[in-house]
């Protein structure tokens, strides 16, 4: 089917990969973005429109985008399009480290993506689906049901409005609605969302590429290698790639999980991790039962890790289930191979294990059709599993993203002191959104948002137009949570932690599976209240 993006191509939008820069890019300064998926579509998205409006001398800002490979080609465009926040699971430990207003401060942060992406993709992206879904979070182990009801209590005494379309159900009720093995123990649900999140990312760059043919420029295959700071001769950041030096004011780092390549202040605390996702044809049984790509599951078989489902909604309605933790943090991801050989087999297998064999029913196979009589899937298995890839995802030692302005303490590099920077826009920097830990479809974008904010010297302002409700009459400051912010403070208390706990032999905590295990009492968790104030 052409819904499934595995040979992520370039837009046709883009620039011819091999040419050099055009001369007056590489004179001027502007702010280029290294990184082409959610987080650079929204920092994109945002300073353009917000930057073209306000113009009032007709020089509006050129902004330059830089993919290392293709567009949308990380993690972003190989993920199953999972919008479903971490909210019940979450909420008593963000308050016992934070305080309730802060926790609810992020619960509510996480939440609004689900309404932003969805609206923003009607318009900007519809061929991407984005829709609301119902999530079924499935358990199968008793210890890890148990505490999930607990902790679903406490969310919907603490949080009732927020908490109010959740429902539990157990025992033969959930395996018969949910069409479940008899295994399954019983179902958490709510409302969630879903997206394919390639054809939501690209479809927002081609609109911007075409809006702002002359200010929005995007070279794929141009890796960064390399950034210097100011010197003597050269007051910019210049920006080496295979095609040339850039100069800029600005350099916006929305790499994610290689972002400590060029910010290497924090390779120490934003790791990589590979997780393997699939595509498969639903079994002939479960086609006729599951209502065709509204509904996602999350399964929680044991207490340390959970694999996830969504649906697509066009060509064969594939599943597109992935192995939500990995386990294994790789300091040179990608290297072995295309996925890791375990999670493969994992993913593989695994369905008609969590559906039952009665649910699911004899393997689908390709149907025949006029245009396709032999079944000629070209690059497509013919079996349940039509496809198996990976993706790269970042994980944030404290499990929080890094936001803001860089320091030069953290970057290495001192920023450009320019006497005539540009008056609308903030002093010359680098800036970051990253380190995500597999939760970039209900973080990045509004993260994105605020640096692009920070960039125009508008986070301040409480009368901009908003995505939603969320943030409308505050200033970023106000709808950002700040234990988000990087600092200097930050970095270095997490090095000592992590010193501290190896020292101590205790392990780092999960990056995702962050529920029903004893780890939520570890120092990291009880003394991070101690670091952050939030407002």
């Amino acid at each position: 089917t052409d819904t499934i993006v595995l040979d992520i191509p370039s837009l046709t939008h883009c620039n011819a990969r091999l040419a050099e820069y055009p001369s007056y890019l590489c004179r001027r300064r502007r702010p280029v973005i290294i990184g082409s998926g959610i987080s650079g579509a929204s920092f994109a998205r945002t300073l353009l429109g917000i930057d073209q409006q306000r113009d009032s001398e007709g020089k509006p800002l050129t902004v330059v985008m830089l993919e290392a490979h293709e567009t949308c080609s990380g993690a972003s465009g190989r993920n199953g399009g999972h919008i479903n926040p971490g909210l019940y699971h979450d909420y008593e430990d963000l308050r016992n480290r934070f305080g309730a207003r802060a926790a609810r401060n992020m619960i509510h942060f996480r939440l609004a993506h689900l309404d932003i992406l969805r609206s923003v993709g009607e318009v900007e992206a519809p061929d991407a689906d984005c829709r609301e879904v119902d999530a079924v979070d499935v358990y199968y182990d008793e210890e890890t049901f148990t505490e999930a009801k607990r902790l679903l209590k406490v969310y919907k005494a603490e949080m009732p409005e927020e908490a109010e379309p959740y429902e539990c159900t157990e025992g033969d009720q959930a395996r018969t609605k949910y069409n479940l093995s008899k295994e399954a123990l019983g179902c958490i649900t709510t409302r969630a969302g879903a997206v394919h999140p390639y054809l939501f990312v690209t479809g927002i760059l081609t609109r911007l590429l075409e809006d702002y043919p002359k200010h929005f420029r995007l070279f794929t295959r141009t890796p960064c290698t390399s950034i210097t700071g100011p010197s003597a001769s050269s007051p910019l950041y210049k920006l080496h790639t295979p095609r040339g030096v850039l100069s800029a004011s600005h350099v916006v780092h929305l790499t994610n999980a290689y972002v400590g390549t060029l910010i290497p202040g924090l390779s120490p605390v934003v790791t990589r991790i590979r997780e393997t996702m699939s595509a498969q044809r639903p079994g002939t049984s479960l086609q006729h039962k599951m209502p065709s790509g509204e509904r996602s599951y999350i399964f929680y078989d044991n207490p340390s890790s959970f694999n996830y489902l969504t649906q697509l909604r066009s060509g064969e309605q594939e599943l597109m289930f992935g192995c939500g933790l990995d386990g294994h943090v790789h300091p040179s991801c990608g290297s072995s191979g295309m996925y890791d050989l375990h999670s493969a087999a994992l993913v593989s297998g695994a369905l008609p294990v969590y559906f039952g064999a009665a649910n699911w029913g004899a393997e689908a196979v390709p149907a025949p059709s006029e245009s396709n009589p032999e079944c000629d899937e070209g690059p497509w298995a013919k079996g349940r599993v039509k496809a198996l890839w990976s993706g790269e995802l970042s994980v944030s030692a404290d499990e929080f993203p890094w936001v803001g302005r860089v320091p030069s303490s953290i970057c290495g590099r001192s920023a450009p002191s320019l006497r005539d920077h540009n008056p609308r826009m903030a002093r010359p920097a680098e800036w970051v959104a990253a380190g995500y830990s597999g939760e970039g479809m209900v973080n990045a974008w509004l993260c994105a948002r605020a640096v692009a904010l920070m960039v125009l010297a508008m986070d301040d302002r409480k009368d901009l137009e908003m995505d939603g409700e969320f943030g409308a009459g505050q200033c970023v400051g106000e709808w950002l949570p700040s234990c988000f912010i990087i600092s200097e403070a930050r970095l270095k208390w997490l090095i000592q932690e992590q010193k501290c706990r190896e020292g101590e032999g205790r392990s780092a905590p999960g990056s995702k599976v962050k529920v029903y295990n004893n780890a939520k009492s570890s120092t990291i968790r009880s003394r991070t209240k101690d670091l952050f104030t939030f407002r």
